[in-house]
């Protein structure tokens, strides 16, 4: 089997041989056995690369036969660096495995190229993580309640992890909602309006808890890398609330 694949994870395996984590077009997310050259020419795959892979074996666990990239690695430092690194942690965390998905193979090409462009990160990490939460069908609606009403924009909204979106009119939820939201930035977040700052704050908040649900609370290491910017807006009922400006 031959796939187009970046290399987003290694890990020793044993003397002369790494576990290779796999991002392919082809494929999915795959984990591979790579026996490493000769000492003198030992050089670990690097990421941002794109490789021509060969690799065999019917288990979960493949044979890498070779590697040979088919283009010029690209240059991430700093912050750009820490992103992908993110990205790469949730790739790992979230995506099956040997379970083609094409269109998510295209998207971290999109990010990759898009960090090493200079343009904002925090945008860029919203929309990859609302393209990845959508093709693996955990995507969060905010264009419709949990009953399938249309969103209105002057109305003011409770979100819950397992409802959706719920109108509110000031009553005492019964359980305490992750999120409140003016339906104007809930639009906004669904048409995908990143340089509205109140749609990108939002973004951030519903993401990081959509994320903890979705990993049960697990850790996301490399979080740690990325600037902290703790929620400093308005709270209602000690739960962020996102209004239209």
């Amino acid at each position: 089997m031959r796939v187009s694949a970046y290399v987003i994870h290694t890990r020793p395996f044993q003397d002369s041989k790494i576990l290779l984590d796999l991002l392919t077009f082809e494929q999915g997310l795959i984990r591979g056995v790579w026996r490493l050259p000769k000492k003198e020419a030992r050089v670990i795959p690097g990421s941002f690369l794109c490789y021509e892979v060969e690799c065999s074996g019917r288990g979960d666990l493949k044979t890498v036969k070779s590697l040979e990239s088919v283009q010029s690695s690209l240059v991430l430092e700093g912050l750009p660096l820490y992103a992908v690194l993110y990205a790469h942690e949730l790739l790992e965390k979230l995506l099956p495995t040997n379970l083609p998905l094409p269109d998510i193979f295209t998207l971290y090409q999109w990010l990759i190229q898009s960090l090493c462009s200079g343009v904002a990160i925090a945008p860029l990490l919203r929309r990859f993580e609302v393209g990845l939460f959508s093709e693996l069908g955990m995507g969060i609606n905010m264009v419709s309640t949990g009953r399938g009403e249309r969103v209105k924009p002057n109305q003011l909204y409770q979100f819950h992890h397992k409802f959706g979106l719920r109108p509110y009119h000031g009553e005492t939820p019964k359980q305490r909602p992750i999120l409140f939201v003016d339906g104007a930035v809930a639009l906004g977040y669904h048409a995908g309006q990143w340089t509205d700052k109140q749609v990108l704050s939002l973004a951030k908040e519903l993401h990081r808890n959509w994320l903890d649900s979705l990993l049960s609370g697990k850790p996301i290491v490399s979080r740690g890398l990325l600037p902290k910017q703790p929620f400093q807006g308005e709270r209602h009922l000690g739960v962020p609330i996102f209004r239209a400006l």
